[in-house]
């Protein structure tokens, strides 16, 4: 059970230094974001990871992804 450290940005310029599961999928991480943020997550909701240049799939964990330690997770 790894976990990471990442930035989180969220709406407008937010940005939060996070330590987060990768092993959990990317679905219920933002579940969890969401709750513990306060942020307003709808059915589209995705996280976006740099440098990667892509958007993650919600089902694969932050792992499967190839999303390490000091990567920028921006919630679109």
């Amino acid at each position: 059970m790894d976990y990471i450290m990442v930035t989180l940005q969220t709406g407008g310029d937010r940005q939060t230094d996070l330590n987060v599961p990768a092993f959990v999928p990317v679905g219920d991480l933002l579940d969890m974001l969401a709750e513990a943020l306060h942020l307003e997550k709808g059915p589209e909701t995705r996280l976006q990871a740099e440098p990667l240049g892509r958007i993650l799939q919600v089902g694969r964990t932050l792992e499967e992804q190839g999303v390490c330690h000091g990567a920028l997770l921006t919630v679109i």
